[in-house]
This record gives structure tokens, sequence and C-alpha cells, in this order.
């Protein structure tokens, strides 16, 4: 779920665990709402295991930086002549947390590892271009692939694409061992999760805090009254849209609003009836007035979105008017479909994500209006992740997908969606493919008008990134291009 992964929408919130007048130590608490259900970025595809673990504990060769761009990270610098042959050389004296230096041979294992069908890596879709992995010498490795793609680099800086030492591989999911600029301290379940500063970070001056305590706190109201209090120092995703115009007017606060790649969706299961009709999932879309859910569930907040391209990505195209609301539309397809009287539908949501329940809401009784009859049934977590996720054991459901550049979700039939549009595919494969800018830019506009056509879920609206610090908690990004709470420059100032 990378794609869900990177899929998915995670409440932080920062807190001193003393005053950096009181003492050198610089110490932060992050209340976040949902307990990752495992740390093995290998294992899961969920935003709350990337939150803690992701830039903070583990890191890949390649990182996209807090303006969007990609940048050398593990890896120094890399070449290509033809962009099939990658040679990657690896910035000398990284070490793991368990003090070993981190070499090629570990590069290839972790990726050998990740093709391995055996380890049902999440994220192994990927990484299929790869043909080849050479180690060349200790900080030299060249990946051979099968065909040009268009977004090898990046995937190179997904969350699934984290190094980490081949003999801590039977640990990953409650000890993760990596480069990062924190170690995991300790995982005391359904309480906490500490990150201590690691004293050999390969970045000089970093990490700026010496001790991270991510507390799992759900209700964003209690999060308010925290901040309020002085007990909170800052909040990320830990409060809710109604919160922040009071906030905004308080002087002891500085909001930040700015952009992310979690788009809202409501997802159909186009696999089971009545959704296998588009004309269904096009009536559904059509009975959706998206400007009102945004009113309605985030108080304003957030912007309108027609496709899975979300408008921090370079080929993204303005579709939110593409289907817009009309109801009498969404009869007249529903009585074509057969369906004149509409049907009953079930919409699974995990109440963990406070968005999910009050969108939830706003459909139901809009699409009430067009027939179409909702019956809201909340969901745990790890329920949402075995039954909806998995097995695609829903009828409609509503979650955030965190992950940049996802769009391949959509050319996989076996994704919980479950769309498997041949064509879709086709297009999907052929942008992979191309990497001259101008011919991918037109496909991905080909893209993006399949997907409205196809209407295999209903893009509701991007979620906005919300933060909320006390004056002196500095260093926090103000767009998320990617899922990540890189934790490492943030500090206190005077």
């Amino acid at each position: 779920m990378r794609h869900l992964a990177r899929l998915l929408l995670v409440a932080l919130a920062l807190v001193p665990l003393a005053s950096p007048a009181a003492a050198d130590a610089q110490n932060l608490v992050v209340q976040v709402a949902t307990e990752p259900p495992g740390l093995d970025l290998t294992a899961t595809p969920a935003s709350a295991a990337a939150a803690v673990v992701f830039y903070n504990v583990q890191e890949a060769l390649v990182k996209v930086d807090r303006h969007g761009k990609l940048v050398p990270w593990l890896a120094e610098r890399w070449n290509t002549s033809d962009n099939k042959n990658y040679t990657f050389f690896l910035k000398r004296g990284v070490r793991f947390h368990n003090g070993r230096e981190l070499r090629a041979t570990d590069v290839k294992f972790v990726f050998d590892r990740a093709l391995n069908p055996e380890t049902k890596h999440p994220a192994a879709k990927q990484y299929e271009a790869i043909a080849d992995i050479i180690v060349k010498d200790d900080y030299t490795i060249t990946f051979a692939l099968k065909t040009t793609t268009a977004n090898f680099l990046l995937n190179m800086a997904r969350q699934g694409s984290v190094i980490y030492p081949r003999e801590a591989v039977d640990t990953l999911k409650s000890e993760p061992i990596g480069t990062g600029p924190y170690r995991l301290g300790e995982w005391v379940r359904g309480d906490r999760i500490v990150l201590v500063k690691n004293p050999d970070y390969h970045v000089k001056g970093l990490p700026k805090i010496d001790r991270v305590t991510y507390r799992f706190i759900p209700d964003p109201n209690a999060a308010l009254a925290a901040l309020k209090a002085g007990d909170v120092d800052a909040a990320m995703f830990g409060l809710g849209p109604e919160h922040i115009p009071d906030l905004q007017k308080d002087p002891r606060f500085q909001v930040i609003v700015g952009e992310t790649t979690n788009d809202v969706i409501m997802s159909m299961n186009n696999s089971r009836k009545p959704f296998t009709d588009v004309r269904v999932r096009r009536a559904v879309t059509y009975g959706i007035n998206k400007p009102e859910v945004v009113k309605g569930a985030m108080f304003g907040l957030g912007h309108v979105l027609g496709t899975n391209v979300d408008p921090l990505n370079p080929y993204f195209v303005d579709m939110s008017g593409a289907m817009p609301y009309d109801p009498a539309k969404a009869k007249k397809l529903l009585a074509e479909a057969g369906y004149p009287n509409g049907f009953d539908a079930v919409l699974k949501v995990a109440p963990q994500y406070y968005y999910t329940v009050r969108t939830g809401e706003v459909l139901a009784d809009q699409l009430a209006k067009v027939g179409v009859k909702i019956k809201i049934e909340q969901i745990e977590w790890g329920q949402w992740l075995a039954r909806v996720w998995k097995d695609a054991d829903y009828d409609l459901t509503i979650i955030g997908h965190a992950e940049a550049w996802d769009v391949a979700n959509y050319a996989n039939p076996k994704y919980y969606f479950r769309y498997d549009s041949p064509e879709f595919q086709k297009l999907f494969q052929e942008s992979e493919t191309t990497v001259d800018d101008k011919a991918r830019r037109e496909l991905y506009v080909k893209i993006q008008k399949k997907l409205v056509e196809d209407a295999p879920v209903v893009w509701l609206y991007i979620h906005p990134r919300l933060a909320v610090t006390k004056k002196g908690v500095q260093g926090l990004w103000k767009d998320l291009p990617a899922p990540v709470f890189d934790l490492s420059e943030v500090a206190w100032v005077k």
C-alpha cells in the first residue's frame, strides 16, 4: 500500500519532556493518533509505521527532501548513461545502529530480499524491472534494469526501499535497525515508542533532539487541551481542522498550513455488485457534492480532487470539475444500470482517522438523496487492514492515501479497489518506461482522463498539512511531498 502506504493519514504532536532552558538535553514527546501495527517497512505499508521509522530510524539510497526533490542520501551520487543501468556510489563511513559500516552487499541483500516473492514485500512491484544487482566493490553497486523505468530513482526513495543490516532482518517488526538520526529505544505496546539520538549519525550536526517519545493518544480534543494547557508544544495532524481557526488567532502559537500528497478517497469495491457496473460508479460520483464534503468534514480546509494525481505532482491536471455534482444524472445512471430505486451499501471507516467518520457522515446524507442508502460501520484499524485492504471484504470505504506517485495502485487488479482495466494498465506501463518528459506528461493526461472515465473510486479532497507549534519549536516541514515526518532538523530555539 505504497502504497497506501503509503496509504494512509497519521496524527502527530510534539511535547518537551523538559524546558529547553532548564536542561541541555532537548527532548520531545510526539503524540500520535494511531499505534503502528509493526515497525517493519518491508512488511507493512501503513503510514503510522513510516511516521516513526522512515527518515528517523531507517533511510534509503535516495531521499525526497522538503521541497519534493530527489537528493542523494546513503548514496552520495549515482550515474546512468542509458536509463537502464544505474550505478550508486555509497557514502563512506555510514554506520548502522549496531555499529557495523554500511556496505554495498547490504544494499544487494535488501533488494534481493524485496524481489523474493516468499518475503511478500508490500512494494515488490516497484522492483520488478530490476534484472540484476552487481556489487562492484564495498561502496559501489549497479542496478541493471530490464527496461527503462521512469520512476526508478523515486522507487529507490520510497519507504519500502530502506536499507538495514541482514543480521537484523528477523527483528525488524519490533526492533528496526537502520542508519537514521535516531535509533529505537523502547516500544511499550499501547503506550509509547521512544527514539534516542544516534551519536554516530552520518550528517554532521543532526539530529538536534536527544530523545523523541511517541505517545498514542487518538482523541484530537485531548491534543487540543494539552496544547492550550502548555503540555504539548506542537501538533502535526494531531488536531482536527475545526481547531485551526481559533489557534490562528492565538498569539502563543504559529499555524502552518501546507500541501500533502494525501488524497482522501471513497473506494468502491469494483469486484462486488453493484460497483462492477461503471454506470453505478459514475452515478455515485455524480451524487457527491465535493465542495460541500470539504466544507462539512474539513471546515473548508483542503482542495477538491478529481483523480489520484495530486497537486504536488509535476504532471497534475486539475480534473476536480470533470464529474461535478449532478443528482439528476446520478439517478438516471442508476436507473440505466437497473437500480431505479437505488440500493443499500455498507461503508466501512476507521475511527482512528477522524476524517473518515466525518466524511462518511456527509457522504451518507448526500447519497441518500439519489437513492444510495449507506450504513456506516466503524472498525478498528487492524480490522480495516485485514478485512478491507488485504481481503477486499467491503462495499465502500474511506481512507487517505498518503504515498506520492502511487497511481500504480490503479494498475494492480489485486489491489483492494479491484479495479481491472487492461487499457489503463497499458497506459500506466507505457508511462513507466517513458523517460522523455514531454511524452510522459502527455501519457499522464491520458491516465487522468481514463481514471475519470472509469470512476473506480471517488477522489474527494487532498488532506492539508496542518501543523500548530508553540514559539520555540522549529524545523518542521511546511509541505509533505512524501508521507514522512522527518524530525532530524526539529529543535528548540530561544
